[in-house]
């Protein structure tokens, strides 16, 4: 089915289906073993921090974003790691690609004490040489300048794991025991619904990223942890509904109306994936349930529109698109 040019139009603003996606421990172009690319970047202190300078010692790197709760507990915890090993020995960098959040991250290491540099990779060429997939991302790098461990986003076991890792990457614990040491760290993870919520949110980073298979993998892990958790469900069906299943995520979704006929985001599924299958009377229906009930109405409003252009109601799409454009903007209503 084609789009017109309305919904291209609106599309091309971003009223498309937001893509939200853990990862796997893992960098796209380095492997464990191979060496980091060096850099030389410019700091928050104004003063350059260059790889070279830690040549023999242990570093680990912290990817952060600004205004993510993720990155702030990764760069607290970290701090804190990184702090009982000899510096001698162990040395942290923070980095970040989000040089217009200066004050964000001023205001951030000040409230933390977080001492350790803050580099600035204004265009992106570390990250790109890294190959990253999600932030937070802690790269330990061992002595000899290789990749030991990755630790993609930051879990409630993320102190622990790091510290395992630096043990590791110094040679204090061999595999073994670094096995083991992790082993003991997942048993106590957390309850099954916290682990399901973060393999979840692993899975909206990986979609984000593109990697879908991996991001469907991460949610039947949730799923399973969690198998009475409609949103974990509702997120299947969307992916269906990204990858081009439609006739799944329809049926996903009707089974978790039948538990819950008011739900509003398993309307609004249903609603897209009976417009993607053309039968546009129903998805209509269905779309207009969803935004009785939906505080963020722009995704079933851009839907709205397509259905109504598609079949030439050109005022009534426009209606729908300036709403969904006037949502997300956080306008006021006239």
């Amino acid at each position: 089915m084609k789009s017109g040019r309305l919904a291209g139009w609106v599309a091309a603003l971003g009223v498309g289906v937001i893509a939200l996606t853990g990862a796997a421990d893992q960098l796209r172009n380095v492997k464990n073993g191979e060496a980091v690319p060096g850099f030389k970047l410019p700091t928050m202190d104004g003063e350059p921090v260059d790889s070279e300078a830690f040549d023999g010692r242990v570093l680990v790197l912290v990817y952060l974003s600004a205004e993510q709760r993720s990155s702030e507990l990764a760069a607290s915890d970290a701090s804190e790691v990184v702090g009982t090993f000899d510096p001698d020995l162990v040395s942290l960098v923070f980095v970040t690609a989000d040089v217009v959040h200066k004050p964000y991250f001023e205001k951030l290491r000040a409230e933390q004490g977080i001492t350790a540099p803050l580099a600035f990779d204004a265009d992106r060429s570390f990250y790109a040489e890294l190959g990253l997939i999600v932030f937070p991302t802690t790269i330990v790098v061992d002595n000899n300048g290789d990749l030991a461990h990755v630790i993609s986003t930051r879990g409630p076991d993320y102190p622990h794991v790091l510290d395992s890792y630096i043990r590791h990457a110094l040679g204090e614990i061999d595999d073994a025991e670094l096995a083991d040491r992790l082993k003991a760290g997942t048993v106590n993870a957390g309850s099954p619904k916290s682990q399901a919520s973060r393999h979840r949110a692993a899975a909206r980073l990986l979609r984000e990223k593109g990697l879908m298979k991996a991001a469907r993998e991460e949610l039947l892990k949730a799923l399973e942890l969690d198998p009475d958790d409609f949103d974990i469900r509702l997120d299947l069906a969307d992916m269906d509904l990204a990858t081009g299943d439609a006739d799944q995520a329809r049926d996903l979704a009707a089974t978790l109306l039948e538990a819950q006929p008011e739900h509003r985001r398993a309307k609004q599924v249903m609603g897209i994936a009976l417009y993607k299958l053309g039968d546009m009377e129903q998805a209509e229906a269905y779309l207009l349930g969803a935004l009785e009930l939906n505080p963020e109405p722009a995704r079933a409003r851009y839907y709205l529109g397509m259905i109504y252009e598609a079949q030439g109601r050109t005022d009534e799409a426009l209606t729908q698109y300036r709403e969904a454009l006037r949502s997300l903007l956080n306008e006021p209503e006239e």
